[in-house]
């Protein structure tokens, strides 16, 4: 294997990489589109008692519209949950983004880390000479630098898991507030109750995560700043690569310099010999 060889002569930072497929755009599209829908029709439910509410909704028929608008959205959603679904299954790329995906112990690792980081008590404590001997023994516990991440990030996953759950939630209780009469026989009104309940402020805590949450990272951190546009074209240069997902590039630098070092031509065994065999000067 060639040592010389730079990063930059293996991964350019013009080169493309396909991060999202055009299938998974699709998906994530249709999930903004039917999520806004719901969210849309959904707080007004929530929030009905109050004034804005009220006069946006105050034509006849208004909350019959909005209420068959949220059941259409909510099936589209279940339908494009069944679909990412399948593809996880069915295909080697939804299996393999799926096992990159699973939490593991170096994202706990990692989002201490990057909370340590960013509230910067231990390199104080440091500078000011406090608990310098358990530092410099534990460096880990200094925070100095900010973690790598591979193909995601602790961030990306609990998105992913959090998105997961929360569909889940709103999906089984959505359920049995569609059908109420089914609900009431299999469960007492209190529990019918709770459902209503978990509904309305899981509705509310994932329009709180995408707004500030998932908008931040995706949109609003100053590594991306102005917008990503993975989602819109599915692409990551090199240089982006590099800098967000730093241990996936150096996977793909490592496998490039296996791949160069094996395709270099052998020199043949007769000529090494020689070689060896010649006086030296």
């Amino acid at each position: 294997m060639d040592k010389t060889l730079s990063d930059s002569d293996l991964v350019r930072d013009d080169e493309v990489f396909l991060r999202m497929s055009i299938v998974e755009r699709l998906q994530h599209f249709l999930l903004i589109i039917t999520l806004t829908a719901l969210i849309l029709t959904g707080l007004p439910l929530v929030f009905s008692g109050t004034k804005i509410f009220k006069s946006m909704f105050a034509f006849k028929k208004a909350f019959y519209i909005r209420g068959v608008a949220h059941r259409v959205a909510a099936v589209m959603m279940i339908a494009t949950i069944v679909w990412q679904i399948g593809a996880t299954i069915f295909t080697r790329r939804g299996r393999r983004n799926f096992k990159e995906m699973l939490p593991n112990i170096k994202d706990a690792r990692d989002a201490l880390q990057t909370f340590g980081h960013n509230i910067g008590l231990t390199g104080f404590l440091y500078k000011k000479g406090l608990l310098k001997s358990f530092f410099e023994k534990h460096p880990f516990w200094l925070f100095a630098a900010e973690p790598e991440f591979g193909r995601y990030s602790f961030i990306e996953k609990f998105e992913y898991l959090g998105v997961a759950w929360g569909s889940l939630v709103m999906i089984a209780s959505g359920f049995f507030m569609w059908n109420v009469e089914l609900s009431l026989k299999l469960f007492p009104l209190w529990v019918h109750d709770i459902f209503i309940i978990i509904h309305g402020y899981e509705a509310i805590l994932a329009f709180l995560t995408i707004i500030i949450w998932h908008m931040y990272n995706v949109h609003f951190n100053p590594e991306v700043f102005p917008m990503s546009r993975v989602w819109l074209n599915g692409r990551i240069t090199g240089r982006e690569l590099r800098t967000l997902h730093p241990l996936e590039y150096k996977k793909i630098v490592e496998e490039r310099m296996k791949a160069r070092a094996a395709a270099a031509p052998v020199e043949p065994a007769s000529a090494r010999a020689g070689a060896a065999q010649a006086p030296r000067s």
